[in-house]
Order: C-alpha cells, then structure tokens, then sequence
C-alpha cells in the first residue's frame, strides 16, 4: 500500500514573500500477516508494519503578526495615532517534518490487539514573541526563532478479556517523547513572574530560576544557592540555574468496559508521570501574608525562635522574606485521574413491550471523580500557558475541571 500528498498553502499572516508553504505527506504499509508465511498462523492473524513522513505547517499567530501596527491616541486633547507593533516582513510559516515508523498487531483472532509506534519530530522556524529593550518603544516582536527535535514511541494495547454472557473488554495507552532545542536565533527568557525559557540543548520551556534551599535555623531567613552550592540569604546573589521541566517522562490512559445482561459499565482513567508545573498562586497564597489571598496551612509551620526547623520563612511585614520567584512552587506534576465513569441499564425487550417502547435505558455517569496527586494546587491537569506557549506547566489559579454527576433516562418511542 502507498499513498501520498502534496499540499501549497498560503496565510495572508505572513510577510510578502513568506505567505505560501509548500507541505508534501508520503505514507506505505505492507500487511505481513497476508503473506503465505504467516496467513494460516493459528496464534497472530494480523500484522501490519507501516510508516509514513509528511510536512506540516502552523499559521497560529495573529491575523496582522508581520504587520506593522499604529493605533489611536490622544494627547493634549488631540487625537493622532501611535505605534503599537512592530512588524516582520521576513516572517514565515513554522514547519514541522515528522517521520512515523508503526506495527499493528493482533492475536487470537484480534482478541489481543495493540499498536507501535515510533515518531521524530523536526521543527523549523518557531514562532514566538521574543522580548526586546523596552528603550525601542516595544515590549516584544514575533520572530521564527529557532528549530527544535522531537522523539518519542507511543504504544497502545487492547484485549477482550471475557467474551461470554459477561464481558469485559480493556484498552491500555502509554506515551512519552523527548524534545530538544537544536538552534536558537534569539534568545526566548523568562518575564517577572515566569519560568519558561528556550535554550540550545535543553527542552522546550525548561524552567530556570534561583534554587530555594530552605529556612536558615539561627534567623528564620529564606535560603537560596549558590554558584558552588552553598547558600545564602541574599536572593541576588543566587545563581540562576535549572530547576524544573515541564515535559512530562510519560502519559497515558486506560479504559474498561464491563457489561452483564442489561448492565453495562465503562471506566475511563488518565495518567501523567512527571512534568513539573510552577504553582505562581504560591507567591499570594503561600506566603507572609503580603498579600489578601486565603493561606495554606503549611504557613501555620512558619519559622518562630532561633533553632526551629522548618521549610517555611519567618513572615516579615512589607519584607519579601522568601517571595520571589523561585524553585519554592515548583512541584511535581504527576497525577492518576479517574476521568468518567458510567453505569447504565439497558430494559429488556419484555418490560419494552409492554410498554410499547422502541428503546429505554437509565444511565448515571461521573466525570472527574478522583484524582490522586501530590500537587498542591487546583489541577495539575494544567493546559494553560499563562503568558505564551514557552511557559508549558505554568499554574496561576487554574480553575479545577468541574465534577459532575449526572443521572438520566433515554426512551425511544
């Protein structure tokens, strides 16, 4: 099997001799199991090796990115314009060359079944806002600032495990990749309350920042590390060095189906292991006091007399005694979800007739019923990126995914 296409796309988001991208897609499968040496197996009836390599391109900027902009304003009663972007007319279109490499699988006659896959990502031409002197009368450009890689394997495995008057069937999905800066034409750091950066040879938006290193016992002061890692209580003198990543070491999920007679039963979880997320909310809510955020009940450990040990600074009035930005709300990410779950009954055909119904099933289902974490804040299921797409894992008040429990009835007449 052998498919292709090619593909000439154009975005009126780009400068004038950038707008048009050219993304060609290539993909060939060779089912092993028909051939004469494995047709007649009795154990695997499906085998399927497969790969494909296609060019993508991503346009998700603002309508007038490249564009330089002016907008109204008014000084001394008189109305004028101002500028208020800077444009690019050398800016293009963010491409990503992926080569895929899969085997799907199947035994006894597919009631195991299961997919490899093996992927590499190349990016070209990121395109992000880059911060520039604020002395130019901008605070940044979007630019295509540099290239980036991208591994990883995905694997997925279903089963019918019980086939007769009960049944349960059960799908297992797990992924993970690793991603690396491999060209930076400027630098992408992090802003005031951010910890996202791009750097050649690390992961896309690993977190650098000052390394808290505890409560000082003689003085209640926070402590941070050195460059030859001692410590010290001047937050300035701090190195600024790595200390989280976002990407997580792996995710995936795992589904259950469950049904008897009328009865029926899905099981839906969600897993993540790994991938930091810096709670910015601990700066207002797990902190002095400074501010009028309710506080966590790890303040109340807070640092009293001369030899308490403790992870929690001494609370100084108008003292920013351990509050800047820090590795102190970087947590770890890892969570295990139970997303949905849902029991239903399916009425026989008996009660049906009787009634003179077509169909009728009462159900009651739960989304977001539990999850397990040792992340502090709302969600660690964080999607949000704060300030831009650099900034991966970044918590600031993320409002938690809803619970809900719903119970219904379906009737067809």
């Amino acid at each position: 099997m052998l498919g292709g296409s090619f593909r000439i796309d154009g975005s009126s988001r780009f400068g004038e001799d950038k707008k048009y991208g050219t993304f060609p897609a290539v993909s060939a499968g060779w089912v092993i199991s028909e051939e004469n040496f494995l047709r007649n197996s009795n154990t695997l009836n499906f085998l399927k090796l497969r790969g494909s390599y296609g060019e993508t391109g991503n346009a998700e900027v603002s309508n007038f990115g490249s564009r330089t902009l002016y907008t109204a304003a008014a000084y001394a009663a008189l109305s004028g314009l101002s500028p208020s972007q800077i444009g690019s007319r050398v800016l293009s279109w963010e491409t990503t060359n992926q080569f895929d490499l899969g085997l799907d699988f199947g035994f006894f006659k597919n009631r195991i079944s299961g997919e490899i896959d093996v992927f590499t990502k190349d990016t070209r031409g990121i395109l992000l806002d880059v911060q520039t002197p604020l002395t130019n009368g901008y605070a940044s450009i979007l630019k295509n600032v540099g290239n980036m890689t991208n591994k990883g394997v995905e694997f997925t495995l279903n089963g019918s495990i019980f086939t007769g008057e009960f049944k349960w069937s059960s799908s297992f999905n797990i992924s993970t990749y690793r991603n690396k800066v491999t060209q930076l034409a400027n630098p992408v750091s992090s802003s005031s309350r951010t910890l996202g950066r791009l750097a050649v040879g690390a992961p896309f938006g690993q977190f650098y920042g000052h390394k808290y290193m505890g409560v000082d016992p003689a003085n209640g002061d926070a402590l941070y590390m050195l460059a030859d890692g001692k410590t010290t209580n001047s937050f300035n003198d701090a190195v600024d060095t790595v200390i989280g990543n976002p990407n997580p070491d792996y995710y995936g999920g795992w589904n259950n189906h469950f049904s008897y007679k009328g009865f029926e039963l899905d099981i839906q979880c969600q897993f993540v292991k790994g991938g930091d997320i810096y709670n910015i909310a601990g700066i207002f809510q797990s902190v002095n006091g400074d501010y009028f955020d309710n506080q966590t009940l790890d303040q109340m450990k807070y640092w009293r007399n001369p030899g308490d040990i403790t992870d929690i600074p001494q609370p100084r009035l108008y003292d920013g005694n351990g509050t800047d930005k820090s590795s102190r709300w970087v947590q770890d990410g890892s969570y295990f979800r139970i997303k949905s779950i849902n029991f239903g009954y399916n009425v026989s055909r008996a009660l049906l007739k009787r009634f003179r119904m077509e169909s009728a099933r009462i159900y009651v289902s739960a989304n977001n019923l539990f999850t397990f974490t040792k992340y502090t804040g709302y969600d660690p299921e964080v999607n949000t990126q704060y300030v831009s797409n650099v900034n991966l894992g970044h918590d600031f008040y993320t409002p938690p995914q809803a619970r809900t429990i719903t119970v219904g009835i379906n009737i067809g007449l």
